[in-house]
């Protein structure tokens, strides 16, 4: 069945008549009475506008800006268009309804529509009580708004109401976010207020951000954007002059100290254990990286672990914490989130290559934490970082390493042989199954025991 059985109408019909015969139909067909039939004339009417509408785009004497063609209409009607049309600048509610009457008995109420939307948008500070009306009126924003309205204008006006919205709701908001700022930080809500609007030094906001997760960061970026948008003197004063300053941080890769504590310890206790028997130095570094690796894949677990369980249960974190660290407020140090992960690997270290090794791995995060803590142009300090730098420069580290590591094993392999490798005296291999008080093995080695021979049977 085509659109124009649906309607009533034959296909040469203008815009117009299915416009008006669409109204009468839809008296008759409505929407919570006969949703199927009401769904059919719908998608009929706009059939068949579509119709007409690629037939115009056809001719070529049909332009946007072409003149309205006043020759069929009657002087009444002439008349009744242009005072739907005339400038709606300070014009009453009354007026508003008496033009509308007018345009309703002549056919133009679409024209009004159209001329009350076109100015809405264009002045939508002045506009407020005769957006209310055309709102109450033509049912914008609702079920019933005229399905041929411009769709650019009616979004653009949309947004300018949710603008207006906000900055109206501006100060409540923010006086809300500052609540949320002064609270425990118990919810990404709180967490997102803490880093952007709570008082603080900038190490903390750093600090801070270093424990935030997914779901923290997607209540800043909603918080950030409320901010630049209608508080810019708020802006102002946040590190860079932007409520984005923290975008670096999202993504940064946070674990680098307690890898670089453990290969420093790894290092340390293997050289200081295994040197003095004799060891060469590429069984060293082999014995080093090891272990480094065993305690690297192991670390990244307990990390996982105990930060995911220091999320769970921030506010009891941040309360034992405190009570340890009375002195710092808020404390420097998490009991879950950092002392627990690092007196466990100091153990598991220490298990392995002695008390130097985790005095080694203990020390080196706290010197990467004092050095945090350091306040260093907090207010540049994230505009110069570049993701691409900071790939670059730990590919560079890892090849440097790489490069260090082969040189060890060069050298140590230049090295001459010892009393265990390359080709023994007979005595060495005779007496490895000796007692050690034989005569054959006293030492120095003579001809007869370098040269010997097992007897004949």
């Amino acid at each position: 069945m085509s659109c124009w059985t649906i309607l009533g109408l034959p296909a040469d019909a203008d815009t117009r008549s299915i416009k008006r015969q669409y109204a009468i139909l839809l008296k008759q067909t409505r929407p919570d009475e006969d949703p199927e039939g009401f769904q059919r004339l719908r998608e009929a009417y706009e059939h068949a506008l579509s119709i007409k509408e690629w037939e115009q785009l056809r001719e070529d004497d049909a332009g946007d800006d072409a003149p309205w063609d006043l020759s069929g209409l009657s002087v009444v009607e002439v008349d009744t268009l242009q005072r739907v049309t005339r400038s709606l600048d300070g014009v009453s509610r009354v007026e508003l309804e008496q033009r509308y009457a007018a345009a309703l008995e002549h056919g133009a109420a679409d024209v009004m529509e159209d001329a009350v939307l076109r100015h809405c948008v264009d002045h939508f500070e002045t506009s407020e009580t005769l957006l209310e009306w055309a709102m109450q009126t033509f049912h914008w924003f609702g079920l019933w708004q005229r399905l041929e309205l411009d769709e650019e204008l009616i979004v653009e006006l949309a947004q300018q109401r949710k603008r207006l919205a906000e900055r109206r709701e501006a100060p409540i908001f923010l006086a809300g976010q500052r609540r949320l700022a002064a609270e425990p930080a118990a919810t990404p809500e709180h967490r997102a207020a803490h880093l952007l609007l709570a008082p603080g030094p900038f190490s903390q906001r750093r600090a801070l951000a270093r424990r935030l997760r997914e779901d923290d960061w997607v209540h800043c970026r909603k918080l950030s954007s409320a901010l630049y948008a209608n508080h810019p003197d708020i802006c102002a004063d946040l590190p860079g002059g932007t409520p984005f300053f923290w975008r670096d941080w999202e993504h940064a890769y946070d674990s680098w100290p307690m890898y670089l504590g453990i290969v420093l310890a790894c290092l340390v206790g293997t050289f200081v254990q295994y040197a003095p028997d004799g060891a060469r130095l590429g069984a060293l570094i082999s014995v080093a990286v090891f272990w480094s690796v065993i305690y690297a894949v192991g670390g990244w677990v307990l990390n996982w672990l105990m930060h995911q369980l220091a999320h769970r249960f921030w506010l009891l974190d941040d309360r034992i914490s405190a009570r340890l660290l009375p002195g710092f407020n808020p404390p420097p140090l998490g009991i879950l989130r950092d002392l627990m992960p690092c007196a466990a690997m100091a153990a598991g270290l220490g298990y392995v290559y002695g008390p130097l090794a985790s005095a080694v791995y203990v020390s080196t995060l706290l010197g990467v934490g004092l050095i945090r803590r350091r306040k260093v142009k907090p207010h540049v300090s994230w505009q110069h970082a570049s993701p691409l730098l900071k790939r670059s420069l730990m590919g560079a580290g890892i090849l440097v390493l790489v490069l260090v590591l082969g040189v060890f094993k060069v050298i140590s392999s230049q090295s001459t042989v010892n009393r265990n490798q390359g080709l023994q005296q007979w005595t060495e291999r005779l007496c490895s199954r000796m007692p050690a008080t034989a005569s054959e093995c006293n030492v120095p080695a003579t001809v007869e025991q370098w040269y010997g021979q097992e007897k004949q049977p």
